[in-house]
């Protein structure tokens, strides 16, 4: 029998503009490094979804932004 992992509740933006996607790569030595991803990232203990993508988008891009879809 394996020990459970912990569940990690990661929210993500999939931000177009004029049929283009915003994505980053990952620094080197991150984990997962040189891998391709969406900006976004760990939500916490009582964060709602939106409060939490708000504000990975914030610390990781320095950018607002107003959700058109969900």
């Amino acid at each position: 029998m394996t020990a459970s992992r912990p569940v990690i509740q990661v929210a993500i933006a999939v931000i177009e503009r004029n049929g283009c996607y915003l994505v980053s790569r990952r620094k080197p030595h991150e984990h997962l490094g040189g891998y391709w991803e969406f900006p976004g990232g760990k939500r916490r203990v009582g964060e709602t979804w939106r409060a939490c993508l708000g504000r990975e988008l914030r610390e990781e891009l320095g950018i607002a932004v107003k959700a058109l879809e969900r």
